[in-house]
């Protein structure tokens, strides 16, 4: 998720890859999202308190564009439902955070603002070797300005491919979670919505327990989001259970630990990311490349992916998406989005009526 995922050898096929195989995704940024919301960060604080999140099932979205969270907070969009939130993750071209986001996420109540620490944002540099003063610093000086900006919760985007074998990335990510989550000076204090590049996401990739790594993250964020940001052909080629085992290897590897902190986020916390982009040749997010597919095969392949998600233990009441603003998705694909999470979000548990994919139709969710 970052900046812009590069790395991508399987999404620069036509046909996405073999079924079984593995679309690693580089953390490395290329070039900045665009971002609708660009303003310099906030200078007044007005007392604002970030709101806290009590929802036991939530969606989760990155980058959106003002007429994407128009159509997630019209009478079409995502569903008003006691005990729902639907969460804006959002990167920032040139600033921590946007208050004219955050008063706009703010329009509906079920919605919640969470701006993005970028690590491997510029003036982040050096954040491998930096001192722990500096480490908190940066922290801090984005703690201020998201809550400045009426944020809710913060993003933190994201632990890179090494994570699971390198103790140094593991700490010092750590640092930064606890330090932006400590309180403010007036007590105010940011949850976070953590993110995985899709290595870290598989458990075969970890070379330690991580103990104390898992241990921050759950001591400070309510969400961990693995992402998977495949090609439609590797989702429409894989098997439903292969695509189960392959989202939920790191889940079942955490539950397996049973330590306390790992089994909390894999029992409340765990969320899956599917690539959401739909436009015209390869990407770095992967999705569907419109030049060599349909619209509607590719809803179709979001379909697929989301059922699995739901049906898969573990997946029933968090999804995520991303990324979701028009000028790297095309708009037709929101309908889908919302349908979706309409389908399977009026659930309170996973049921055979939803087995059929959106209603009780396998079609929509056969793609090729």
């Amino acid at each position: 998720m970052s900046r812009l995922s590069i790395g991508f050898l399987c999404a620069l096929l036509a046909s996405g890859c073999t079924p079984g195989g593995d679309e690693i995704i580089d953390e490395s940024p290329d070039e900045a999202l665009p971002d609708d919301f660009d303003e310099a960060d906030p200078t007044t604080d007005d007392g604002w308190v970030p709101r806290a999140l009590t929802a036991s099932r939530f969606g989760i979205f990155y980058q959106v564009s003002g007429d994407v969270l128009d159509h997630y907070q019209g009478a079409n969009g995502l569903p008003s439902v006691a005990g729902h939130a639907w969460i804006i993750t959002q990167s920032h071209a040139t600033a921590y955070a946007s208050k004219t986001l955050g008063d706009r996420i703010h329009q509906r109540p079920d919605f919640y603002y969470a701006p993005a620490f970028d690590l491997w944002d510029d003036r982040h540099m050096g954040w491998q070797t930096a001192s722990d003063a500096q480490l908190r610093q940066w922290s801090h000086d984005f703690r201020d300005a998201a809550i400045k900006a009426h944020a809710d919760l913060f993003t933190f985007n994201e632990a890179p491919t090494t994570t699971g074998s390198s103790p140094n990335v593991r700490v010092r990510i750590a640092k930064i979670l606890r330090a932006i989550h400590e309180p403010d000076a007036q007590g105010r204090r940011l949850w976070g919505i953590t993110y995985f590049t899709q290595k870290p996401s598989m458990s075969g990739n970890w070379t330690s327990t991580a103990s104390d790594f898992f241990k921050a993250i759950d001591e400070t964020s309510v969400a961990l989001v693995v992402e998977f940001y495949h090609s439609n052909g590797y989702t429409c080629a894989n098997s439903e259970a292969e695509l189960a085992n392959h989202y939920f290897s790191l889940r079942k590897w955490l539950v397996a630990s049973g330590e306390p902190a790992k089994l909390s986020i894999a029992n409340q916390k765990f969320t899956v990311l599917h690539s959401s982009r739909f436009n015209d040749g390869p990407s770095g997010w992967a999705g569907g490349d419109s030049s060599k597919t349909s619209l509607a095969n590719f809803q179709r392949a979001l379909s697929r992916s989301t059922k699995v998600t739901r049906m898969t233990e573990g997946g029933v009441n968090r999804l995520a998406f991303g990324p979701t603003a028009s000028q790297i998705t095309q708009f037709g694909v929101q309908p889908r989005i919302t349908a979706l999470f309409r389908w399977h979000y009026l659930h309170e548990a996973a049921q055979t009526a939803e087995t059929s994919c959106i209603a009780n139709f396998a079609g929509n969710c056969a793609c090729e």
